[in-house]
């Protein structure tokens, strides 16, 4: 207040004298001095201001004065991560995305999938490192290498980092191409991008040296991986282990098994059957049972582990620790399956014995269910020596119980068969024992039939293997070439080669032959009711071949002791 006081007595003073000069009045002289008193210096600077502003702007316009397009709006560019995006960004329209191609994965729809991906790459909603490790994983489990390997070029090229499970999916690719020096470039570049391998990573480069047989080499990659991971896990202990067995490198085998015992890791029971048996290959019975009795400190064995002692000390000649084995079970309350039955059967027919196997399969029932190696061994010991009236018996009775438990057969099954009936010179059993397999709603593979075929073809039976043929198609399983390549050597050798030609002329009818085969063959298509009327009159005063009536499998199981 007192500067006030002084600042306007100071004012009226001096205008008081211009006043007197100039002969103004007093209320002119009071309104002069109160507007210098309200323009306080903060007023005066700020006028200061406002004036070198726009002094400035006269002398330099703004930047965007000199810009055609006042519209255009600066665009980031898009910033590429070192690391990979983590599982929040899966959020939003991206996780929608997601979704979306998963569900075409799961729906076995992977172009589109591809090109889903491929198109939201260049959108504003980018797909994450998880939505391409999905088409990535199916493309793989399909087989679909080459798609795997573009796919993952291109989203590292659009700068999507990947993550370990990328690598890994990319790496096992390498790996079942074989192409070794790609296998490990991947894993050059998981340390180049400072992650840590899995127990994955290795577990595929390992396998892929099983393959090639360097055992060495899969010992480094196993040190390397108990460096980096600290640990392996039981699966890939497993692998190591079964494929040294596989190997016959027992020695590296015991070396990881001594590995797995002083790091107490956690044992599977493959493990130690695989020991198990690979030691008895080697006739290594003492390292066989040490293994054995050490199971019991880890786990409570079961019959597995039981199962591979008694087939090593069969193999191995030991037939009577076998057989005393086997008789143990009971008083260690293992209950013996399929395979246990399978190992002393198949010693009991190796000795001649087959009534003695023949009872134990009579027996099964009270523990188990045969599988289809139980009708194998019992059928391949009846074709060992003269198929007369009681082995037929026999025989026909096993297939009949197997088609009753619907216990599907394989092809080491028809080969049995079909090589032993014919071996008798019986190639009418061996069609109506197919016949019966057939009535049970089993369809043999195409390497089956032309098994047949080649056997019928030595024997000229040229008209059986045309039904066969028909019979084939007529069921909905396709010829190939081997088929083709059959057919047309053994009817052209007795001058019928024509009837092979019209023979696929009646697949290509059915629409059941490829295109490669079509073109192979010279066959052209044609319309139903023309084809018709061209194998109609190929067969005019041909005989027609009579199908034999097949006989359906009694509903009643017949009784072993009868056939005894």
């Amino acid at each position: 207040m007192a500067s006030y006081t002084r600042l306007l007595m100071k004012t009226l003073s001096s205008h008081s004298s211009i006043s007197t000069s100039t002969g103004g009045g007093p209320s002119m002289i009071f309104r002069r001095g109160m507007r210098q008193i309200v323009m306080s210096q903060a007023a005066l600077d700020a006028a200061a201001e406002r004036r070198r502003r726009k002094r400035k702007l006269r002398m330099e316009p703004p930047l965007n004065a000199l810009q055609r397009n006042r519209d255009y709006v600066r665009k980031e560019p898009y910033v590429v991560s070192k690391f990979p995006e983590p599982i929040s960004a899966l959020v939003g329209e991206r996780l929608a995305l997601h979704n979306r191609v998963l569900s075409l994965c799961r729906s076995a729809n992977l172009p589109d999938a591809i090109l889903a991906v491929r198109h939201a790459m260049f959108s504003n909603c980018r797909p994450t490192i998880f939505t391409c490790n999905a088409v990535l994983d199916h493309l793989q489990a399909t087989g679909n290498h080459e798609e795997v390997l573009s796919l993952y070029k291109f989203i590292t090229q659009c700068g999507v980092v990947p993550n370990i499970v990328t690598y890994n999916t990319v790496l096992q690719t390498h790996c079942e191409k074989l192409d070794t020096d790609a296998a490990f470039n991947i894993l050059k570049d998981i340390y180049t991008a400072e992650m840590t391998p899995s127990t994955a990573t290795f577990s595929h480069l390992i396998a892929l040296q099983f393959k090639l047989k360097k055992y060495d080499e899969v010992m480094r990659l196993f040190r390397e991986m108990l460096d980096k991971c600290n640990e392996a896990d039981p699966e890939t202990y497993e692998a190591t282990i079964e494929g040294f067995v596989n190997g016959g490198a027992m020695d590296k085998a015991t070396e990881v098994y001594m590995e797995m015992r002083q790091r107490g890791s956690n044992f599977s029971e493959a493990v130690f059957c695989n020991l198990i048996r690979g030691y008895f290959a080697v006739d290594r019975f003492s390292e066989a049972m040490e293994v054995f009795n050490f199971i019991p400190a880890k786990l409570q064995p079961t019959v597995l582990s039981y199962n591979a002692v008694m087939d090593g000390l069969f193999k191995t000649g030991r037939d009577r620790e076998g057989v005393d084995f086997f008789d143990a079970l009971k008083s260690k309350n293992v209950i013996p399956n399929a395979s246990t039955y399978a190992s002393i059967m198949s010693w009991l027919v190796d000795q001649g014995n087959v009534d003695r196997a023949l009872f134990l399969f009579d027996h099964m029932d009270e523990n188990c269910a045969p599988d289809t190696a139980v009708y194998n061994i019992l059928l391949n010991g009846h074709f060992k020596g003269h198929v007369n009236d009681l082995a037929s018996r026999r025989i026909d009775y096993l297939v009949e119980h197997m088609m009753k438990k619907c216990c599907e057969p394989n092809a080491v099954t028809y080969n049995i068969l079909i090589d032993g009936f014919f071996k008798e010179g019986k190639s009418e059993e061996a069609l109506k024992m197919l016949r019966k397999i057939m009535e049970s709603g089993f369809r043999p593979e195409v390497g089956v039939y032309n098994k047949l075929f080649s056997q019928l073809g030595s024997e000229g039976k040229l008209d059986d293997a045309q039904e066969l043929f028909q019979g084939m198609v007529d069921g909905g399983q396709n010829p190939d070439a081997m088929t083709c390549d059959i057919l047309t050597e053994e009817f052209g050798k007795r001058d019928r080669a024509n009837e092979v030609r019209r023979l696929f002329e009646y697949v290509v009818e059915k629409g059941n032959l490829s295109e490669e085969l079509v073109a192979r063959l010279g066959v052209t298509t044609q319309e139903p009711k023309a084809q018709a009327q061209v194998l109609g009159a190929a067969n005019v005063g041909k005989p027609e071949i009579e199908t034999e009536e097949i006989r359906v499998i009694n509903k009643e199981e017949p009784k072993m002791e009868a056939i005894l």
